[in-house]
């Protein structure tokens, strides 16, 4: 015979686990739909053009500076992967610096 109340805490256990998996997905999709830094500026524009087309741009404060350095080369190796033009010098620069200013 099953102890009695087992069987609905059990349940309870996967009704909060299920809420905390909306909760932090709800929290990921206005992390990521939130204005970008410097909105509607020429570098904003550019890290969203070139950044969000295999992905949704990421807010720059997500990552100090340094590790964008270190994430700029790898983005750019997916990006002739997958069949995307190479940065032009002056963009990897825009990037670059725009990634500086608004990193965390």
């Amino acid at each position: 015979m099953p102890i009695q109340g087992t069987r609905s805490g059990a349940r309870g256990k996967e009704i909060f686990a299920w809420g905390s998996i909306a909760i932090g997905a709800v929290l990921v999709v206005a992390a990521c739909s939130k204005p970008l830094p410097e909105e509607g500026s020429a570098a904003a524009e550019l890290y969203r053009q070139r950044c969000g087309t295999c992905h949704r741009p990421v807010s720059p404060s997500s990552m100090k500076f340094a590790l964008w350095r270190m994430m700029l080369p790898r983005m750019e190796e997916r990006m002739r992967q997958a069949g995307q033009p190479p940065l032009s010098n002056e963009e990897r620069t825009t990037l670059e610096s725009y990634l500086e200013r608004n990193g965390g």
